[in-house]
């Protein structure tokens, strides 16, 4: 059984997000993939310490209305994509080097930062406030709380990069409100990150060189 203390794994996950974006994505001066390596790492690496640490079993977890959730994702995805398109264009990548950098900072980049801020937060409140077991009005108050928790990982997170110590942090929290969507009503994690890989592909193959999507910009 888990209890409100376990909502204190947020925090944790925020710091976690806040300390990569803000030592290796802007303090140090790293290559850009090289950065994404030592990000993916910290982050799946606190992931797996949170699922060993509290049991959390994943097979099941997953797999409650997964469907739904997938196709949840998928269209989010898609109105996410279009918006990213929608935008004026830079630079594009061509061969080898878009071939890497979609798999790179499109699948993975995106996989992982869903994960981090969308699977993460509504899977923590889910479980501290034991959801799953209640009925439609506790779940509408996990929901609730959960996007709070999403915005507060987003906004860390972000807050490690310097041009989003501005008045810019808002336009990752819109974006999160919006992705965090297939996860919120599905009641399943998956959706949201896929939605995110949909974002992050798109930002890859029309403009790799924005200064919205896809940080640390330099």
């Amino acid at each position: 059984m888990k209890s409100l203390a376990h909502l204190a794994w947020i925090p944790a996950g925020a710091l976690v997000g806040f300390a990569a974006s803000f030592v290796f994505g802007d303090a140090l001066t790293l290559p850009v993939d090289l950065y994404y390596l030592i990000y993916f790492a910290m982050v799946l690496g606190f992931l797996a310490f949170y699922v060993a640490r509290t049991g959390l079993r994943l097979r099941p977890w997953l797999s409650r209305r997964a469907a739904w959730s997938v196709a949840a994702g998928i269209a989010v995805g898609l109105v996410m994509a279009q918006n990213v398109l929608s935008r004026p264009e830079t630079e594009r990548l061509a061969g080898g080097m878009l071939f890497w950098a979609v798999l790179w900072r499109g699948l993975v980049y995106g996989a992982v930062d869903g994960l981090l801020l969308h699977a993460f937060p509504w899977t923590v409140v889910w479980r501290a406030l034991r959801a799953e077991e209640k009925g439609l009005a506790t779940r509408l108050r996990a929901a609730a709380l959960a996007w709070v928790a999403v915005l507060a990982v987003t906004t860390a997170y972000h807050l490690g990069y310097r041009d989003f110590r501005s008045s810019k942090i808002v336009q990752p929290n819109v974006g999160s409100t919006i992705m965090s969507v297939p996860t919120l009503v599905t009641a399943n994690p998956i959706g949201s990150p896929l939605t995110h890989v949909f974002l992050h592909v798109a930002a890859v193959v029309h403009s790799p060189r924005t200064e919205l999507f896809l940080p640390p910009h330099r």
